[in-house]
């Protein structure tokens, strides 16, 4: 029994002489002819074992971690010289190195019960249930072609966001594509207006302030092509209300594979304070500022992906709930009563707010979106939290899609039944 030293980790491992390989992420792991790599927009993967000597070939990996970017919870990776129909086992280790200040994630983050798998990176479907251990989950893979990619859940790009926009821009009038800003490492985080310019209510829907949550962003999509259909809701919705949408907020992160969440010195979703350090946020605060100031922003909607113990979409609402004005309070009632009712009736809602009590300080609850903006608007304005649920049959494009076309039937009951 050789063993071979992991160099990442200062640990080493077990296995059969001329059976594994180990790796630096980002360059090809190869032994006879199967390869993983992960250079790619998105990618991450540290290659731990590729053993082709056994009966079932066998692949372990961990997210890649990036020091101080959040989160390394993500992955995605592609697998090439496999033969079609070929079994494998696919191991994912939790990354358990501190990814901030000594700071180390628990395991569960990294772990779905089923993977998201695709032969074309472009249509993506859900692996047969892993087998779970503590810190790692083995799914049972059938390769579906030579090449193909094995992710967390189905991933949403730049690349992605930009193709919607131009489609969108394309399928409706007035649609005008727009850059909220320029990162700090220089990229375009783009958006979209579309509806009326001059409507009196004005709707911002905005996701991925957390780079892994990618089932944020195809919630997203599924909103904003519901609202750009051809149904006679969707026309009067656009008739009445502008719609600003931006599908990727940390453009950064997502690009380079990270996990954004809990990023130093702090993350998007805690950025929202006098001086923020992402342009990115700086720009939407002036955008909504500017809006709420003339009295037109209606509803505000920061889309995410929660824990994977959630097992049903909600809505993380007003903290001070029971003292808030009757008129106020009722909006965010008849805002919930149309999410449980459409978005519920697929995939199921819960059916009354959760607080983010989690948040220990008032100084931190107040650099969290929601609140910045709630605490910036009157009581017309309804601005929610909305956490879809992603380690569940749903995590899929079009559980994501069904969920997003069901918030923006709810936003169009909303905005109607007044």
């Amino acid at each position: 029994m050789s063993r071979i030293f992991l160099a990442a980790t200062g640990r080493h491992i077990g296995c059969g002489l001329a059976a594994c390989l180990i790796v630096f992420a980002g360059t090809p792991a190869a032994l006879g002819q199967l390869t993983v790599s992960a250079d790619f927009p998105g990618g991450s993967a540290e290659v731990l074992v590729i053993d082709v000597d056994s009966e079932i070939a066998s692949i372990e990996v961990r997210p890649k971690l990036r020091y101080d970017r959040g989160w390394p919870c993500w992955w995605y990776f592609r697998v090439d010289g496999a033969v079609a129909g070929q079994r494998l086992n696919v191991t994912v280790r939790a990354n358990q190195e501190p990814f901030r200040e000594g700071r180390t994630l628990s395991p569960a983050w990294a772990l779905p019960r089923r993977a998201a798998i695709s032969s074309d990176n472009v249509h993506w479907s859900q692996t047969d249930p892993g087998e779970a251990q503590r810190d790692r989950i083995t799914y049972p893979v059938l390769a579906p072609a030579t090449t193909f990619w094995l992710a967390w859940g189905p991933p949403f790009q730049s690349a992605h966001a930009d193709e919607l926009l131009a489609l969108i821009a394309a399928k409706v009038e007035p649609a005008t594509p727009f850059e909220l800003a320029r990162t700090r490492e220089g990229r375009a985080v783009n958006g979209i207006r579309l509806g009326n310019p001059d409507a009196g209510d004005v709707v911002w829907i905005q996701a991925r302030q957390h780079a892994w949550e990618s089932g944020s962003s195809w919630v997203a999509e599924g909103f904003v092509r519901w609202v750009a259909c051809d149904d006679p809701a969707a026309v009067r919705l656009r008739e009445r209300t502008q719609i600003v949408f931006i599908p990727i907020m940390d453009v950064d992160n997502v690009q380079l594979g990270a996990g954004g969440k809990d990023a130093t010195p702090r993350d998007h979703n805690r950025d929202w304070c006098t001086e923020p350090i992402y342009p990115e946020v700086a720009a939407a605060q002036v955008l909504i500022g500017q809006l709420i100031d003339a009295g037109r922003l209606r509803v505000f909607l920061d889309l995410h992906n929660p824990a994977a113990g959630d097992k049903l979409p909600f809505y993380f609402g007003p903290s001070d709930y029971e003292n808030l004005p009757e008129v106020e309070r009722s909006n965010y009632d008849r805002f919930l009563s149309h999410t449980v009712r459409r978005v519920g009736e697929p995939i199921g809602f819960l059916p009354h707010f959760r607080s983010s009590d989690y948040i220990k300080t008032k100084e931190e609850r107040d650099r969290v979106s929601r609140h910045w903006v709630a605490g910036r608007g009157g009581p017309d304005l309804t601005a929610l939290t909305l956490e879809t649920s992603w380690d569940t049959d749903h995590g899929t494009i079009s559980g994501y899609r069904k969920v997003g076309q069901g918030l923006a039937r709810a936003l169009a009951d909303f905005l109607t039944d007044e």
